[in-house]
């Protein structure tokens, strides 16, 4: 009994914010609808994936990456299941790049989640074009306007990094 509390105390932050997120992603469908908006445009995957990233650790981040996307196709049949696989890629190497910029580099968190929101979408619009061009996917290259995913970008990246300067990685939260 006293191993299964431990291991609940040492992941049970994780497993709630892992729980909240998909929770909250299960109902966007649902609140897209009531708020008569495409709340989707906000690219809230992508920021629950930084929420993991930034609460959690980064192995967690990767599972999330993964389980978005996914869940969401499974949930909602929206991103199609080809489309969740080059999200999920995306959110992958954006945490890679994060991972590297901030610990090995020692990147600024602003400007390293920044180039890893901009890697994430290079290798993700370069998969989106290949696969368009081989028939594998229909539709447009770009749904999201550029300058919206920009603005979400930075704003985005820019809470991140007032949260870390408050919070760093290692305190107590």
């Amino acid at each position: 009994m006293n191993a299964v509390l431990a291991s609940w105390n040492r992941y049970r932050t994780t497993v709630l914010i892992d729980i909240g997120l998909l929770a909250a992603l299960y109902l966007l469908p649902t609140l897209s609808h009531l708020a008569a908006m495409p709340l989707y445009k906000l690219e809230p995957m992508r920021i629950a994936l930084i929420v993991a990233l930034l609460f959690t650790r980064r192995v967690n981040a990767y599972l999330i990456a993964w389980t978005i996307p996914l869940a969401s196709f499974v949930l909602s049949g929206h991103p199609e299941l080809f489309k969740a696989l080059l999200i999920g890629i995306e959110y992958s190497v954006l945490v890679a790049v994060y991972g590297f910029l901030a610990q090995t580099r020692k990147w600024a968190p602003f400007i390293g989640l920044i180039a890893a929101i901009l890697a994430g979408k290079v290798v993700y619009y370069a998969l989106k074009y290949l696969s368009l061009d081989a028939g594998l996917l229909a539709g447009n290259l770009v749904s999201t306007p550029v300058h919206t995913q920009a603005i979400l970008a930075f704003g985005t990246a820019a809470v991140f990094a007032f949260v870390l300067s408050r919070w760093p990685p290692g305190s107590t939260r």
